[in-house]
């Protein structure tokens, strides 16, 4: 299935997000196999440091990123709890660009915070093509060549049936719940600066000049523009680069100074 090009004259980029970190042997692997397949596509490392089974975060890093790709691209997010099992493999395209992943609630946060048509497809056959599958790592065995095939031309209704995407694996971190001066939404990431991204879009709030955390703890928080704007060692919140709302405290951990940590449920009141 995956043994001839299917048209390498529109070579696409490849981009990767998994969690298999960079001391096992793993990412080179799959990278080895995308090298053999598709020597002359670009491949564009993302992270391999998701927190091992953070499916919230990998997600994260998948809606925060594909946009800054080429329009054609193909974007695989490996962090697959379920490898092995009957879950389906599957694909999103957002505009031209391709995201490739298992259907565990991976893409449902990129499926959300995108305002133009999504369609998505079931790419579950795949399975069937390689001559020899680990049952444990599908990264290398099953999607590597998957994403090479894409990247050289492939269309995703050629290889599976399109599906609604609704009926993708959704997770309650993707729908962050709003309401007039209240929102509940969740804590996707916590970077090395010990700021908190949450899983609330930029601007979902207004305007407010200052919001308050009642859990999982306490305290107010400025509503600023940049992180110039609290003072050193004070709270705020802001609209991070990423696109998403962040929870930081000027030059130190917000993650320490209010004991947050990735997955946590966070519950914000304020005034409009």
């Amino acid at each position: 299935m995956f043994s001839t090009h299917p048209n390498n004259a529109n070579l696409r980029s490849i981009g990767l997000i998994t969690d298999f970190g960079l001391t096992d042997p793993y990412v080179g692997q799959l990278k080895g196999v995308i090298a053999k397949k598709a020597p002359a596509c670009q491949v564009v490392d993302i992270s391999h440091d998701v927190e091992p089974f953070n499916v919230a975060q990998a997600g994260f890093f998948l809606a925060a990123s594909y946009e800054h790709f080429p329009d054609d691209a193909v974007i695989l997010a490996v962090v697959d709890p379920g490898v092995g099992t009957d879950r389906r493999i599957v694909c999103v395209q957002i505009d031209d660009r391709l995201l490739v992943a298992p259907d565990n609630g991976l893409l449902s946060l990129a499926m959300t915070h995108t305002w133009t048509d999504v369609r998505a497809f079931d790419l579950s056959r795949a399975k069937a093509a390689p001559k020899k599958v680990s049952h444990t790592f599908h990264g290398r065995d099953i999607f590597a060549p998957l994403v090479a095939w894409l990247a050289l031309g492939g269309s995703p209704g050629d290889l599976g049936q399109e599906i609604d995407p609704a009926s993708l694996l959704s997770r309650a971190w993707s729908h962050p719940t709003l309401s007039p001066g209240q929102a509940q939404g969740h804590v996707l990431h916590i970077d090395r600066f010990g700021n908190c991204v949450l899983n609330l879009e930029a601007g979902c709030l207004g305007s407010p000049q200052t919001v308050h955390m009642i859990s999982p703890a306490g305290g107010e928080l400025a509503y600023v523009t940049t992180y110039a704007d609290m003072p050193e060692g004070a709270p705020g919140l802001l609209e991070g680069s990423q696109g998403f709302l962040e929870i930081a405290v000027n030059q130190r951990s917000a993650a320490k100074r209010f004991g947050l940590s990735m997955g946590d449920a966070i519950d914000l009141t304020w005034e409009d």
